[in-house]
């Protein structure tokens, strides 16, 4: 048997494949939802763990990317900037005392540019979280004697605010050059990161109590202040706007409002457009932003309730992307996800984010069952790229290791007909089919391959005889190839010499391994469940239920059935129902 070389082990995707849930096209999944979740950098609350070791703090983010790829979410909003530090090297701010320097002053390794690596190779699409307007609050107050914090270096832009016995530093967004100096931190870290893109938080003042006497009476143009404050506001997201948009156009910029627009009837509770000077909805319709995701941190059942919130942002939309905000922190909250995510379908939402990752890092996303794309936004210019040629597969072998005992390693190989692939594409696209004319629907997805690779190993524990495959190339913006590559069969010719079942012969078959583990071989004609149960002295227990694919399956049996006098198998969309007895 020919061993597995390093350079082939580095390329196998996380895909160890128990079973592909294929469903059928009647409940099917939506094409394009963005699943986004928070990463808090802020006083560690999610990442990086408190250790001066870079190699630990990589290894923890890497878990947590595994983990929020094993959910099927597919966004990931980083926090890069928060409390006046930055978690990339930049000329304007200092650089993040949570990650320790070397010896000669430099710093350790670079966490954006690692975070952006890490995410890309995990097909996640990440956003910088930025605070923009807040520059300090909360007990690190160490983090202010750095002499070149902005607090510091430029102490007549800060106003300090003082909220509940608690005191923060602000910038004034009233002044033009404290606008110019927070876009150029953002259009610095855009032009030298490849980020997909950058959401703004703390985009908002802090609150009607605002000494901003002197920069509206230099600036204010005798309009009220407060339309003074939300033109100030609009203004800076606009600057914004421009300047990343000419260094990098594919670039999303997003903001994270505070969950109440204007409150509705029988709403009350902090308002954006009065208290805090968000007018968002003017965002939207200037095109300012590409999308917005309101953290409307309530429950279904509260005041105010989450669903007559979420349904109020998307029918203000103006055609841009709305990604509810879920306060999955909340207990009452994180019980109701899952009907929130079928709320945000009911209206036509562009998907949900969940604060923060903390809170869902062991939550099971039961309404996620297949990967899908972040939500299209048809108006960035995003072009579709040449199709992968010639798939196919070049190697089959067992992998023996103590854990893993019955996996098949299948290499995937391909052609890039673009030469200028990394420019153009960013993942190509794998999808597993039912058969081998299948349409090519969203629910097949099977897993993301960065655009820099033309193989992947597949680690597959079979479950049928044949597996289908076939691929695109998908760029930047989500586009994929027009046409898709060939279809390649895998086929598992030893399971299928193990017996002839088919469509003449639909009865399902127990077959005994030499290691004593049971399997049942059966054959269906549409895609289905079965139930399992085992059978003693006419008591009933169930030991599974398993989706199987049209063809030919092959159903590992979790037990010892050697206590049963026989296995009942009801397939539940027909009812029928077989025994088998040993």
């Amino acid at each position: 048997m020919q061993k597995i070389s390093l350079k082939d082990k580095s390329q196998i995707l996380i895909a160890i494949l128990f079973v592909i849930l294929i469903q059928q096209k009647s409940f099917s999944q939506i094409e394009r939802e963005t699943r986004a979740v928070w990463i808090a950098v802020n006083h560690h609350l999610d990442w990086p763990p408190q250790t001066n070791d870079a190699e630990k703090q990589k290894k923890a983010l890497e878990e947590i990317f595994n983990n929020i790829k094993a959910k099927n979410l597919n966004t990931v909003y980083l926090q890069a900037r928060f409390n006046g530090t930055v978690l990339f090297k930049s000329y304007f701010e200092p650089f993040t005392s949570y990650v320790a320097e070397k010896t000669n002053g430099e710093i350790s390794y670079d966490p954006l540019e690692y975070a952006v690596e890490l995410a890309h190779k995990k097909g996640l699409e990440i956003h910088a979280w930025v605070n923009c307007v807040n520059v300090f609050s909360g007990s690190e107050t160490n983090i202010l004697d750095n002499p070149n914090h902005i607090v510091k270096r430029k102490p007549e832009w800060i106003i300090e605010d003082n909220r509940d016995g608690t005191k923060s530093y602000w910038l004034d967004p009233g002044l033009p050059e404290v606008r110019a100096y927070i876009a150029d931190v953002i259009t610095e870290m855009v032009k030298n990161y490849d980020v997909d893109g950058v959401q703004l938080d703390y985009i908002r003042y802090p609150g009607k109590n605002f000494d901003d006497d002197f920069s509206y009476g230099v600036y204010g143009n005798d309009i009220s202040r407060d339309d003074w404050r939300r033109n100030n506001i609009t203004e800076l997201i606009g600057l914004i706007n421009k300047n990343i948009k000419a260094v990098k156009p594919s670039v999303k910029l997003g903001a994270a409002p505070i969950g109440i627009y204007k409150n509705l009837n029988g709403t009350y509770a902090w308002e954006g457009f009065s208290q805090v000077y968000q007018d968002s909805r003017e965002w939207l319709k200037q095109g300012v932003l590409d999308y917005v995701t309101p953290q409307i941190y309530w429950g279904m059942d509260e005041s105010p309730r989450f669903d007559l919130i979420a349904k109020d942002w998307v029918e203000n939309s103006y055609g841009r992307n709305v990604v509810l905000g879920i306060g999955a922190y909340k207990e009452n909250v994180k019980n109701e996800i899952g009907k929130m995510i079928q709320y945000s379908r009911s209206i036509n939402a562009s998907g949900v984010a969940f604060f923060r990752y903390s809170n869902i890092k062991d939550y099971d996303f039961k309404n996620f069952s297949n990967r899908t794309f972040p939500a299209d936004m048809t108006w960035l210019d995003g072009s579709s790229p040449e199709a992968p040629l010639n798939l196919r597969y070049e190697r089959d072998e067992f992998n023996l290791s103590n854990k893993q005992v019955g996996i098949r390693l299948i290499k995937l190989v391909w052609n890039n007909k673009d030469t200028h692939y990394s420019n153009n594409i960013r993942y190509f696209a794998l999808y597993s089919l039912p058969h081998p004319g299948s349409e090519l629907l969203p629910d097949y997805l099977f897993d993301l391959v960065p655009a820099d690779k033309s193989s992947a190993t597949l680690a597959i524990k079979p479950k049928k005889i044949n597996y289908y495959f076939t691929m695109k190339s998908v760029g930047k913006l989500w586009k994929e190839s027009a046409e898709p590559s060939n279809v390649v069969d895998v086929k598992f010719d030893e399971l299928n010499s193990l017996v002839n079942i088919d469509e003449q012969n639909q009865n399902p078959l127990l077959v005994k391994n030499t290691d004593g583990s049971t399997k049942i071989l059966l054959f269906s004609n549409i895609e289905d469940k079965i139930e399992v149960y085992g059978q003693d002295d006419l008591q009933q227990k169930e030991l599974l239920t398993e989706a199987i694919s049209v063809g030919k399956n092959i159903i590992d049996l979790p037990v010892d059935i050697s206590k049963y006098k026989l296995l009942k198998i009801i397939y539940q969309s027909s009812k029928r129902e077989v025994e088998l007895k040993f």
